[in-house]
Parts: C-alpha cells; structure tokens; sequence
C-alpha cells in the first residue's frame, strides 16, 4: 500500500529493500568456555553483542506503533511534486511521521506535518494499511498536533519519561525518511538538554520550543512528528527540527511535552501562549562583554513589536528586563519561557534597567494567534 501510494502521488520509483537480519545467538557464544580459535571471550565483547541485541529489541518493540504521515492535495490525483517534510514548501504534497497514542486510533506527530487545512492527510501503517486521518487538535506553539484514524487495536507506543534522561544516553530516531524509506532507524546519543530554539531564529518574536532534546541520531526530512525511544524501547521525544548550521544537530519535543499536550488536545482543549511582542537576547557572560552591558544577567531587549504588549507598556530597544513579577531573570529563568507560566490577559510586572535607572512597567500579555 506504502508503495502503490508513493508511485501514484509522487511518480517516484520506489524501491522496495528486503533486509535480512541474521542474529546470532552472541549471549550463547560468549557462554561457551572457549571460542574457535581456543581464545575465551573478553566481558567487553560479551557486553557489546548484550547491547546490541537490546538495541535490536528496543527498536523492534517500537517500530509496530510507528507511522508514516502523509498529506496531499486531494484534487490533484496526480502530483509529479517532490515530498516535503511540512516545512512551508509550495509541494501539494507533505510527508512525516508518527506514532501510535493509543489502541482507538489516536496519533500523534507534529503540528508543522499536519497544519494544513486545504490537505488530506493519511496514516500508513507499519503493514502499509492506510487509513484517512482527521486532524483533532494543534498546538504550533510545542509542534505537537494529534490526529485520529478509524481502526482498533492498534499498537500504542510505550511513552517513558523524559525527565529522567541523561546527557550521552542512547537513543534511536525512527522515521519516514525523504518521505520514501519508511521506519528508517538512526542511531545516536542524547547531546544535550533544556534547548529552546526558533523557528524563526535566535532574535525572532516568535515563541521558542522549550527543553528540546539534543541528539546527533540522524534526523531527516520525513521524520518530523517520529518517535525518538531510548534501549527500553520507550519513547522519550518526538522528533521536530535540525539546525542546518551544524552536523549532528536534531531536535526532539520531550514526551513530557508531548503527553499533556496530547491529552489537552485530544479532549478539544486549547492551547494558549502569552505574548509579550519582543525578541531579546538572555544575557550571559559573553553577551555581557559584546555589548557592554552593565549587568551579566537578564533579557537585553533586541526589538519590540510595534503596538505589541511590551510597546505598549513602553518598553523599548536596548532596554534590559532584569525580572517578571519579582523573578530574576538568568539562564536557568528565560523570559519567554517565565512569560509562558502565565496566560493571555494577565498582567505581570517586569523590572526593566535603562541607563543605569531600575524601573517596574506593567505588560499586558496578548496571546499569540
């Protein structure tokens, strides 16, 4: 079904891979007292092959409840147009991933895969069953969104817990890769935690994702909205961007995330964000130094949104907000993400330091639309 979709919307050969997976039962070689060549086994060779199997087992338990997502535009039965991974390009054709949230039929993947109302989107299972999917709910601000097909039984995906991740932990990406090679796995490690990025860049008034995870497991166009499940096979983060910039630099939304936002969603909840109308730079020893600023912690206010909440409380360029209703700001405390503990209509104070004056301004949070 997989295949007989790809060729019919994208005219793209595809080619199907039958992979042959001989394990080799290494936990009983390393039992044997002495190898072929008479040499007994070293404990890191037995280690490895105990690894390995795991890792084969983890990603095996997990593939049953991973799926591909994909978009079209349902009145051109015919599209020669190249996948995309719901990035915002001009294709009519939009390809990622998800996974299984429970056995109704509910998925899960991300709100930049699904975001467009003028598509029709399906699921294809892991045995290339494809089923109609409707969109129940978004939430762009955490790029979660949740979908529901009509099918029973299914296999939900085992959701671990993301606050219990390390920093060099293993993990394993598994995708709809190019939006071609279904259920591609990547292998790599957790490269670090509590990232926040933007879409729209380090300085842009857009709201962050918070406390992202950091992998080098290879995250392609394709795997957006895809499980990223640690050695027991949980899923710890659903894969959302890269940073070009780099190599090895993929991003994953925290399963901690994903399930309140998902139980919100699914209900018909609402995702609200507070706006503040400014982008800013948080300061920290660096910062401090470039720009001669004469404290080393706080947000150093980069531009204000004209008629947003912030200009209109008279906050300006160059102003530092040094705390949001008695919270100092730092970079353990960011102020978009201290802004997001409120809720649109409520008014904070921030502490604002302009030329060398300290001075409180009320803000009244707009929400974002």
């Amino acid at each position: 079904m997989f295949n007989e979709f790809f060729n019919k919307y994208f005219k793209v050969p595809f080619i199907g891979l039958t992979v042959m997976a001989v394990l080799i039962a290494a936990n009983a070689a390393v039992s044997q007292k002495f190898s072929l060549n008479g040499s007994q086994p070293s404990a890191a060779q037995g280690q490895a092959a105990t690894d390995e199997q795991q890792a084969i087992l983890a990603v095996r338990n997990a593939k049953s409840s991973v799926v591909s997502v994909v978009g079209f535009n349902p009145n051109q039965a015919n599209n020669s147009a190249a996948a995309s991974d719901g990035s915002g390009s001009s294709s009519d054709i939009v390809a990622g991933t998800g996974f299984v949230l429970s056995s109704d039929g509910y998925i899960a993947s991300n709100n930049h895969v699904v975001q467009d109302p003028s598509l029709k989107y399906e699921v294809i299972m892991p045995d290339n069953t494809s089923y109609d999917a409707k969109v129940v709910g978004l939430d762009k601000f955490d790029d979660v969104a949740v979908l529901k097909i009509n099918a029973n039984n299914l296999a939900p995906a085992k959701l671990g817990d993301s606050d219990s991740l390390e920093t060099g932990q293993t993990v394993f990406a598994i995708g709809n890769s190019l939006g071609k090679y279904q259920n591609t796995v990547t292998r790599g490690v957790v490269s670090g935690l509590g990232r926040s990025v933007s879409e729209g860049g380090d300085s842009s008034a857009l709201p962050r994702i918070p406390n992202l995870i950091q992998t080098d497991a290879a995250i392609n166009p394709g795997n957006s909205g895809g499980p990223l499940i640690n050695m027991s096979g949980e899923v710890v983060g659903m894969d959302t961007m890269i940073d070009t910039g780099g190599q090895g630099l993929g991003f994953a939304i925290p399963i901690n995330v994903v399930k309140a936002a998902a139980g919100q969603l699914k209900t018909g909840g609402q995702i609200r964000v507070p706006y503040a109308g400014l982008s800013f730079i948080t300061i920290d020893t660096i910062t401090k130094q470039l720009k001669g600023l004469p404290v080393g912690n706080g947000a150093y206010v980069d531009s204000v949104v004209s008629g947003g909440p912030a200009d209109k409380a008279g906050i300006k360029a160059g102003d530092i907000v040094l705390e949001v209703n008695r919270q100092p700001l730092d970079q353990n405390h960011e102020l978009d993400m201290t802004v997001r503990q409120y809720q649109p209509g409520n008014q904070v104070s921030m502490t604002i330091l302009r030329d060398g004056q300290k001075q409180d301004v009320a803000v009244l949070l707009g929400e974002f639309k």
